[in-house]
Formats: structure tokens, sequence, C-alpha cells
């Protein structure tokens, strides 16, 4: 003998059904949001390591601006040393016994 669903009877399951799917998808939902956070959450690991970056790079632009001010007094130093050489060649007769220059031709 089949017993007889009453209307109140089927709406109750229904809902309890639909009730249990909800829980359901909000544990799985829930446990994926805990799981991310554990695996990438705060995210300290990754904020440390942008700050060692940071630093890096401002360190390697330090030392870029080191060397271009050296750089710039080198050749500042070199263009001295050149005019300082011709007014010596000029005053040592006009050039035309003096020795060359090294590391010029003739």
């Amino acid at each position: 003998m089949a017993e007889e669903v009453t209307a109140e009877q089927e709406l109750k399951n229904a809902l309890w059904v639909w009730t249990q799917r909800t829980v359901v998808a909000l544990v799985l939902f829930g446990g994926g949001i805990l799981a991310a956070y554990f695996a990438w959450g705060d995210a300290a690991d990754l904020r440390q390591h942008n700050k060692e970056l940071q630093d890096q790079i401002v360190d390697l632009k330090n030392q870029r601006e080191t060397l271009n001010t050296r750089i710039a007094r080198e050749a500042r130093d070199k263009e001295v040393c050149n005019r300082d050489l011709a007014e010596a060649k000029k005053a040592a007769g006009g050039g035309a016994g003096a020795a060359p220059a090294p590391g010029s031709p003739g």
C-alpha cells in the first residue's frame, strides 16, 4: 500500500532538499575561501619580497647615479688635461718640434 503524500508534506520535503543543497553549497564555498586564504591570504611573504626588490632598485639607482657622476667628473678632468696639454704644446714652440702626444697618430 502506498502512502499518500499531502501537499504540506511535499512542500516540507522540497524545502528540506533545497535547505540541504544551500548548506552544502555554502560549506563548499566557505571551504574554498578558507583554502584560498591559507594559500595566498595575507601574502606577508610577497610583501617582504616586494620590499626587498624595491630596496634593491633604490640601491641600483643610487649606484648608477654615483657612476654617472664619476664619469662626468672624469670627462671634465680629461678636458682640463687636454686643454693644459694643448697650452703646453703652444708654449713649447708652436708644436713644431714637440713630441706627439701619447696615443695620437704620427
